[in-house]
């Protein structure tokens, strides 16, 4: 009878507080902007400690296996300050690789780009005199401008960008001062990763019941599982198309191949979508050259996105994290229309946690019932 009055006092306390926050709406929500706020930081620290731990932990396995073939006996400590700082020399190595092939390149198309301008300025300025700047509709126009209104106009459309340039200075400092705290955050989560697991795992044991414990765990092993197979899936994925770009632009002789190949291997690692930028890129460059070439470019890049897409990118993620071709387009493609980018990136591994969970309640129930049925 006490247990039930505890429940029923519960559902009255949470309909109550439900009905509050409904009525109060608007005050809920800039509470929970400001809560947000607050805890950003050590959002974005989590998030950067789950991308720096999948190449640390792995860095961290080849240490020991090498120094233990030579047995020779190291502190847990040491192994993870080295493979932590070996993770950003990698990184920095990546970078500095990325940037030297893209910086020369982007040198010669602005290059090329100049001596395009400078061939074809006089065939600009002669369409131009054929144009006839004299004509009726050219004078009707001028007629028609209020200078007075041209001149309010122009100051208040200064104040609105002087606003918007303070709008944005304001913006981007918050953004470095929350990236620089969140990096600092992402760092003692790494370097500290067993302790903090092991107070998570006391935390849940001590206020959950047993059975729902055990079940947050073993869901958290399963997501830091998948996410890791997911973003070395990724990255690998990311190299492939790289290079098919590459070679598709150099076997159909259009300009820019290299540069474009560097750009889609680096914005691949959006899922899907990330690699459409490069492709605008490449159109608007071809574009620049002539209108065919600029067609024959969208057409060969579309074909090769298309492939990559729907044969090599489900195989090559959707297997690392274990995932159907089909679910791992379902869940990019939910998790982009929810969260943007952030949700294509984690909607796949939770897209395989979601299912592989489902896998083993299911055969835990067939189990139970070929059990009775016994």
């Amino acid at each position: 009878m006490e247990k039930n009055m505890k429940h029923i006092l519960l559902i009255v306390i949470a309909g109550v507080g439900l009905f509050a926050a409904l009525t109060n709406l608007s005050a809920v929500l800039r509470f929970a902007q400001s809560v947000v706020g607050i805890i950003l930081p050590i959002i974005v620290g989590g998030v950067l400690a789950l991308f720096i731990n999948v190449p640390m932990t792995g860095i961290e396995k080849r240490l020991r296996r090498i120094f233990e073939k030579k047995k020779k006996k190291l502190s847990d400590k040491w192994y993870r300050v080295t493979s932590f700082i070996l993770t950003f020399v990698c990184i920095a190595l990546v970078v500095t690789l990325v940037f030297t092939l893209l910086i020369p390149e982007l040198v010669s198309t602005v290059k090329g780009l100049y001596y395009l301008i400078e061939t074809r300025l006089p065939e600009w300025i002669a369409y131009l005199e054929r144009l006839d700047p004299e004509a009726e509709w050219l004078e009707e126009m001028l007629a028609g401008i209020n200078l007075e209104k041209m001149v309010q106009n122009i100051g208040s459309g200064a104040n609105v960008f002087f606003e918007s340039v303070v709008s944005t200075v304001s913006s981007a400092a918050s953004v470095v001062i929350t990236g620089a705290f969140g990096l600092i955050i992402s760092i003692y989560l790494t370097l500290g990763k067993e302790w903090v697991c092991r107070h998570a795992r006391k935390l849940v044991c001590a206020y959950m019941k047993p059975a729902w414990a055990e079940k947050a765990l073993h869901i958290s092993r399963t997501f830091s599982r998948s996410f890791a197979n997911f973003l070395s899936g990724q990255c690998t994925e990311a190299v492939i198309l790289g290079i098919l770009m590459f070679l598709a632009f150099t076997i159909f002789k259009l300009p820019y191949g290299s540069l474009i190949g560097v750009l889609t291997a680096v914005c691949a690692i959006i899922p899907y979508v990330g690699a459409f930028f490069s492709g605008a890129v490449s159109v608007i460059l071809a574009l620049m050259i002539s209108p065919e070439l600029a067609v024959r470019c969208l057409i060969v890049y579309v074909v090769v996105q298309f492939v990559e897409n729907q044969f090599i990118y489900p195989r090559v993620v959707g297997g690392s994290v274990g995932l159907p071709p089909l679910y791992t387009l379902i869940a990019a493609m939910i998790g982009g229309k929810l969260f943007g980018i952030i949700g294509m990136i984690f909607f796949i591994p939770l897209m395989a946690v979601a299912v592989e969970l489902v896998k083993e309640d299911a055969e835990n129930r067939l189990s139970r019932r070929e059990n009775r049925a016994v």
